[in-house]
């Protein structure tokens, strides 16, 4: 049975991501170069500073608060950002308290992150300076692509995958992922609450995994892609980890979640793109094949990078700004991407079965937000927000925010290395396991409510059992 928190939150760098920097370090035949000098060389009031000294554990520091800390603001000015095209290999530690500064830290690798993954590949111009842009991270290797049928070997990094028959005739980015788990549909028993997620438009949110090449190159280097595979490695998984004194990347993953814009969408505040939104039949229930072209936004997306501070991997999850209200605030909008201010209906539920994306006038899922965004974690999505708006005012990505960012604070007590913050979910992404609400009070419940960190550690190899390295990627192998 799938472990429940399969393909819950995720990250880091890519070789093919970031077309200059790699060649120079690793002297690898790789397009990066290129754009790692054009960085140095054009754009470097655009640079941020990723290679100050690094400290060697967060657990270190001597001033960690409580987790039930008053929150305190640490105001930031837009000014003070520089948006690079350049990942962070690591985080950077500066701060001393857990709460506020060595927050800020992780926050700041969290955003980082994301501008230099959704900067375009090949472009000089900074990220939305046309407003939208394709990204980095969509040129990455998509997990449909690495665990193919009878465990076949996947094609080498940097080539296409390809498509069903029956949509040899469209183009775009292939999207057919209708839930938490890549079979959601004919699944009739889950250890867990889970379900489709339906937008305020009736039709089904479609999600995807990716990884970047140091992460692709381990599993294919490993034969990890097949059960065969995985049964001839004898030892527990280990992807790479980034690193600010080497210079190098690590493994990265990066899970999207996307809606079918619709009439009450306005596009100029998503990154759109144009998809291949494919249904593959289905026998119990009964779901036709089907397959269709259709223009998506991006409402959610995590990210999960290994680094050698955090060998537990730093957890970054964004989320676009209108997705759903924070609870006990359900009128801060009129509009949202997934919930009806108009509608008094119990939250958080999943649609009743049975689960088929071609069913007209489908009940909407009405959704909200469990744990509100931390208030230095808000004050920094303010100020790197004014940051893209300073670029174009039309940018998109001004539209984004960081829900937050969680990370082991002892690396060294194994497993887990104690997480902080304790809970974290993406209200797209961990919809339906973010917590209880009793009595009009939230509830969250240690290894109920979500937490991409207690997930994650029980990812294992699905033909030997050992341990997967904080990710269930590789259950996927056949």
């Amino acid at each position: 049975m799938r472990n429940p928190c399969s393909l819950g939150c995720w990250g880091s760098a890519s070789k093919a991501g970031i077309p200059l920097l790699t060649k120079l370090i690793t002297m690898k035949l790789t397009h990066r170069t290129n754009r790692f000098l054009l960085t140095v060389l054009l754009v470097p009031l655009l640079m941020v500073n990723s290679c100050k000294d690094k400290q060697t554990e967060a657990s270190t520091q001597k001033e960690k608060k409580e987790i039930g800390a008053p929150e305190v603001e640490v105001n930031v000015a837009a000014d003070t950002i520089s948006l690079s095209p350049v990942l962070p290999f690591d985080v950077t530690i500066t701060g001393s308290v857990m709460e506020t500064s060595i927050r800020r830290n992780f926050d700041e690798f969290s955003w980082e992150s994301f501008i230099a993954l959704n900067w375009s590949q090949d472009s000089t111009q900074v990220i939305g300076s046309n407003g939208d842009n394709p990204t980095l991270w969509e040129t990455w290797k998509n997990s449909s692509d690495v665990f193919l049928a009878n465990g076949a070997k996947p094609t080498p990094w940097g080539t296409l995958g390809t498509l069903p028959p029956g949509c040899s005739s469209h183009k775009g980015k292939f999207l057919s992922q209708v839930g938490k788990t890549p079979d959601l549909l004919n699944e009739s028993e889950l250890p867990f609450k889970t379900g489709p997620l339906i937008d305020q438009n009736s039709a089904y949110s479609r999600f995807e995994i990716l990884v970047n090449q140091e992460m692709f190159e381990y599993i294919d280097d490993n034969n990890l892609y097949s059960f065969d595979g995985q049964q001839s490695f004898h030892k527990n998984a280990e992807f790479p980890e980034g690193n600010n004194d080497t210079k190098v990347w690590g493994a990265i993953m990066v899970k999207g979640a996307w809606k079918i814009m619709g009439e009450n969408d306005d596009p100029n505040r998503f990154h759109t793109v144009d998809a291949v939104i494919y249904t593959p039949a289905q026998t119990d229930p009964v779901v036709a094949e089907s397959c269709f072209t259709a223009k998506v936004g991006l409402v959610g997306l995590h990210i999960g990078t290994k680094t050698a501070i955090c060998p537990q991997w730093i957890w970054s999850t964004f989320e676009q700004v209108d997705n759903a209200p924070t609870f006990g605030k359900e009128n801060e909008k009129k509009h949202y991407n997934y919930f009806d201010v108009k509608e008094d209906r119990k939250v958080n539920e999943a649609p009743l079965r049975p689960w088929n994306p071609e069913i007209p006038d489908q009940i909407p899922t009405q959704v909200q937000r469990l744990t509100p965004i931390f208030s230095g974690t808000a004050e920094l999505n303010k100020a790197y927000q004014a940051k893209l708006r300073s670029v174009n005012e039309k940018s998109v990505w001004q539209y984004y925010e960081l829900v937050g960012t969680q990370w082991p604070t002892n690396s060294s007590n194994l497993p887990l290395g104690d997480p902080f913050p304790q809970f974290l979910g993406n209200a797209t992404l961990e919809t339906y396991i973010q917590g209880i609400i009793v009595n009009d009070t939230v509830q969250l419940v240690p290894n109920v409510s979500t937490s991409c960190m207690h997930c994650h550690n029980g990812a294992t190899m699905i033909s030997t059992g050992k341990t997967a390295d904080f990710t269930f990627l590789l259950e996927r192998a056949q």
